[in-house]
């Protein structure tokens, strides 16, 4: 009892977070009824009837198309064969995104003082995109989730103590998140980045390509065994392929929607892979329009706001504005805060003398993945929502710019006092 006593009061401030984040979060769900519309709507649907032995779902294009969407679809399927309501999937939402929270503090209070990145956590927790988000039956939540499960495990492996085993789980942990979203090809390339880097700090080279190949090796078993067996068992008719690749550089090089998603593409696009490729090329040929293009698209990536998804069908437009504005804000802030701390790791540690040894796992990892972000959606097909995957890790380089901004501030007034 004791001992239990000390845990707790040990991590209070984790326990106190994560129970206020689920609270604020159960709290949208059962708020806000959002309706399930688009893609969410069809795998909800394909979820119901999995869960109820129907097979219809299997002769539609979408899942011989996109199988890689079954994922998802199996999940909603567990979950609904627990408690067969809409609302509870939701709830289920609000748990996973509360464990999201505590990650990102996890994680930034490994890079800066404890109370930046209480701020930064607190922030993130009543940020309105992601805080709504939970109304809607999107595969990006526990994906995210997972991966940074993965990253807090990478960013402790010790190589010279059971870091096989760890390395394993962690491969595991993204392969499993790449099942439910495909995006674990963007974090594998950074880990890939990010073992470079610890090579380069003087890491042992060998133990830390081990690791490497070990987290490849584990995520490409977990995902490619899933997709057979999915295939075998005829639960999903191509497994968890995408029989069309090309499909997302197709929307990605579309001119006329600055790279988002396009009706007309869709109608003659999307189920001919041949197609697709010849589209690609030809919008490539253009390529006086690409820089114009790419401009667009980072905007519309990293810095518009959109909240159609979860509160796009309520009635007063005037509250919808509102809270639009607000949400936009608070990107402005984060994409500011964050760019602040990449200036000052740089600035401080990648210029100067020997600093380049000295830089901590933590930055290096989420500068990665932030930086292969931005450069893979400069080819696929961009929405403001898909930002969700790319604020989490913001968040973290944002709490180092908040560090910079209060001590340098402090420092200027300290200094004008003596």
């Amino acid at each position: 009892m004791n001992k239990l006593m000390d845990i707790l009061k040990k991590n209070k401030f984790i326990i106190l977070l994560f129970v206020i984040a689920f609270l604020l979060r159960l709290g949208v769900v059962l708020f806000i009824h959002t309706p399930i519309i688009s893609d969410f709507k069809t795998m909800y649907d394909a979820s119901l009837e999995l869960l109820q032995g129907s097979s219809n779902y299997k002769t539609s294009s979408y899942f011989l198309l996109w199988g890689y969407q079954m994922g998802h679809v199996i999940y909603q399927s567990i979950l609904l064969h627990i408690v067969n309501n809409v609302t509870f999937l939701k709830i289920m939402n609000a748990l996973i995104t509360s464990i999201t929270v505590v990650l990102i503090y996890l994680l930034s209070k490994k890079v800066v003082k404890e109370k930046y990145a209480k701020i930064m956590t607190i922030f993130y927790m009543i940020f309105p995109f992601p805080l709504l988000l939970n109304t809607v039956l999107t595969n990006q939540l526990l994906p995210v989730t997972l991966t940074l499960l993965g990253i807090y495990l990478l960013v402790g492996v010790d190589y010279t103590n059971k870091y096989i085993s760890k390395s394993i789980m962690i491969g595991l942990l993204i392969g499993v998140a790449n099942i439910l979203r495909s995006e674990g090809i963007v974090i594998l390339f950074s880990i890939f980045l990010y073992s470079l880097f610890l090579i380069i700090q003087k890491n042992n080279w060998k133990k830390v390509m081990i690791s490497f190949l070990m987290i490849v090796f584990s995520y490409y078993t977990i995902f490619q065994g899933s997709s057979f067996l999915l295939e075998k068992t005829n639960i999903s008719p191509n497994g968890l392929k995408n029989m069309n690749p090309s499909w997302k550089f197709v929307l990605g090089f579309n001119y006329d929607t600055n790279g988002m998603y396009s009706d007309s593409d869709a109608l003659i696009y999307a189920g001919s892979s041949e197609k697709s490729k010849e589209i690609v090329m030809e919008r490539l040929s253009n390529y006086q329009n690409i820089p114009e293009l790419f401009l667009k698209k980072i905007k519309i990536q990293w810095i518009n706001s959109d909240l159609s998804w979860s509160i796009g069908h309520i009635k007063n437009m005037g509250v919808y504005h509102f809270l639009n504005f607000i949400n936009q804000l608070f990107i402005l802030i984060l994409l500011f805060l964050s760019l602040v701390g990449t200036y000052s790791i740089f600035r401080y540690q990648v210029f100067k003398k020997n600093k380049l040894l000295e830089i901590n796992r933590v930055c290096i990892i989420t500068f990665m993945i932030l930086l292969t972000y931005f450069f893979v959606y400069l080819l696929i097909e961009v929405m403001p929502r898909y930002a969700y995957s790319l604020q989490v890790f913001e968040v973290i380089l944002a709490s180092i710019g908040l560090e910079y901004l209060c001590l340098k501030k402090w420092k200027k007034i300290l200094s004008k006092k003596e």
